[in-house]
C-alpha cells in the first residue's frame, strides 16, 4: 500500500506513449492488466524473470523484480517514493524515483500519508520523461 504507484498512473503513462514502446506487464493473482500492454498472466517468479532478461526495460517499483533486473543487467527505472531508500534495496546503476524529505524512508507497515504524498511527486510526466531518456542512451 505504501509503494503502490497506483493503476491509474501506470495506465496514463502506457496510454501517452505505447505508439514509440511496447510495454510487457506480468500479472498474478487479482491485479489488473493495463490495457495497451501485452500481458502474461500467472507466471512464477523465475519465468517472470526469464521474460524480463530479454527487455530493454524495466520499470516498476521496489521489491522483487527490480532486484531481478539488476541481476539481469536490464535498465531499471524503480519508483520507491518514500517508503524506503535505494541506499538500502536499490542499486547505483538503476534511475531510482525515490522522495528524500525528513520523514523518509519511514517504512511504515499502515497506511502512511507521508508515502502517499512522495508517490504522488512522482508524476507520470516525469517517469515517461526517464523511460524515453533511459531507452535513447
Amino acid at each position: 500500500m505504501n509503494r503502490d504507484w497506483g493503476f491509474k498512473n501506470w495506465q496514463k503513462v502506457v496510454n501517452e506513449i505505447k505508439q514509440l514502446y511496447d510495454f510487457i506487464q506480468i500479472t498474478y493473482g487479482i491485479n489488473k492488466s493495463i490495457n495497451g500492454s501485452i500481458n502474461i498472466h500467472g507466471l512464477n517468479f523465475r519465468s517472470s524473470v526469464a521474460i524480463l532478461s530479454l527487455c530493454d526495460l524495466f520499470i516498476g517499483t521496489e521489491g522483487g523484480m527490480h532486484h531481478a533486473a539488476a541481476a539481469t543487467d536490464i535498465k531499471s527505472i524503480v519508483i520507491y517514493g518514500g517508503y524506503i531508500s535505494p541506499k538500502i534495496t536499490g542499486y547505483d546503476f538503476q534511475k531510482n524515483l525515490y522522495i528524500d524529505t525528513p520523514l523518509s524512508p519511514c517504512g511504515k507497515k499502515q497506511p502512511c500519508d507521508h508515502c502517499q504524498d512522495c508517490l504522488k511527486q512522482i508524476t507520470t510526466s516525469i517517469l515517461i520523461k526517464e523511460i524515453k531518456d533511459s531507452l535513447n542512451n
